[in-house]
């Protein structure tokens, strides 16, 4: 997980809220084109939560505050998130992110500034997530299921390939190696897509530095 910076809303979302019988059931398709296209440009195409690859066609619209219990927020753009698909279909002890958070709350939000989400996780190498704060950390595993064994493993990959770019040369890498390597690893490339996982990856190399 990582700190989002929200853009601003579509502006056909701005117009469909105007609308005395606006409700997110009814969201029109070219509305909720709009909306999936703005979340995935300011997330760089990964999951809020989990951080794996995203796509328009396979993503859901995540409310952080659940609608059924604040609908005052269902068309609130700072609420709403890109999400994985949580191994919809599959063993319901797999399910993650927004598949399995359902209706629950969620203590931190990784788009609201305030929250500071990136000073509240940190990782093992082993791909497990977890957060210096005590009832958060609960929520990272019973709510999303965020150490689900194939996302712990997605990590571990994505992580073995940084450190293949760390030993590729013999010798210790330099600080300003590994800084670039930083950079490179935050970086979007020319889709505008960040790296899976790269949060991981960035905890990672910043121990190093």
């Amino acid at each position: 997980m990582r700190q989002i910076t929200k853009n601003v809303q579509p502006n056909s979302l701005t117009t469909y809220k105007n609308d005395v019988d606006a409700a997110y059931g009814n969201l029109p398709q070219m509305v909720r084109d709009d909306l999936k296209q703005s979340l995935l440009n300011e997330q760089g195409y990964v999951c809020a939560y989990c951080m794996s690859r995203i796509k328009e066609n396979a993503m859901r619209i995540e409310h952080w505050a659940c609608q059924d219990d604040n609908d005052e927020l269902a068309l609130e753009y700072s609420n709403l998130l890109a999400c994985c698909t949580g191994n919809e279909g599959k063993d319901k002890t797999t399910y993650t992110c927004d598949k399995k958070k359902a209706n629950d709350p969620l203590k931190f939000s990784p788009a609201n500034p305030y929250h500071n989400i990136n000073s509240r996780i940190f990782y093992h190498e082993g791909g497990v997530v977890k957060s210096n704060d005590k009832t958060f950390d609960q929520e990272l595993n019973n709510i999303l299921n965020l150490n689900e064994t194939r996302l712990r493993q997605n990590r571990v990959f994505a992580l073995e390939a940084v450190q293949e770019l760390l030993n590729a040369k013999r010798g210790t890498r330099s600080k300003s190696q590994i800084q670039s390597l930083l950079d490179n690893v935050m970086a979007v490339n020319q889709k505008n897509q960040h790296k899976p996982y790269f949060g991981f990856l960035a905890d990672y190399l910043q121990k190093k530095l």
